[in-house]
């Protein structure tokens, strides 16, 4: 009697524990989603919306070639104070890596064309699950070098 207890407390353990790969599916899409939002907002020179994307927090991690930033506040106000956006943002089809429930890991590869001068290089994501959505939390961009 007492392993039968066990085993059916086992069973309804395992069928209703969560799906993780449901889970993994799901945070999956909705992350590739984001990045595709975040990436349309550039196009339309769209501050708002582009800023709408990033976790409005001091743990915002903004990595670049030569600093690395923290801070939701200060990134959007440059952002918001600046109206340079790209001519042209040609973006590859991410790579999506699902570090665990609600984080998702994202890199690709891009082509700018800013004011004539054409860079590209490879930029990168992590992207939360919020309860306002998925948000960028860390974002981190190399340009490649022709040295």
């Amino acid at each position: 009697m007492r392993r039968a207890v066990i085993l059916a407390g086992l069973l309804a353990a395992a069928c209703g524990g969560p799906n993780l790969e449901r889970i993994k599916t799901s945070d999956l899409e909705g992350a590739y989603e984001a990045f595709r939002t975040n990436i349309a907002a550039i196009n339309r020179r769209d501050t708002e919306a582009y800023l709408a994307h990033y976790l409005d927090s001091p743990e915002l991690v903004i990595a670049g070639a030569d600093s690395i930033r923290r801070g939701f506040l200060l990134f959007a106000e440059a952002r918001r104070a600046s109206d340079e956006w790209p001519d042209t943002l040609i973006a590859g089809r991410p790579t999506m890596v699902w570090i665990g429930p609600g984080v998702v890991w994202g890199a690709y590869s891009y082509t700018m064309i800013f004011q004539g001068d054409t860079s590209s290089g490879w930029s990168e994501r992590v992207f939360v699950k919020t309860a306002g959505g998925w948000k960028i939390v860390v974002t981190g961009m190399m340009e490649r070098c022709d040295c």
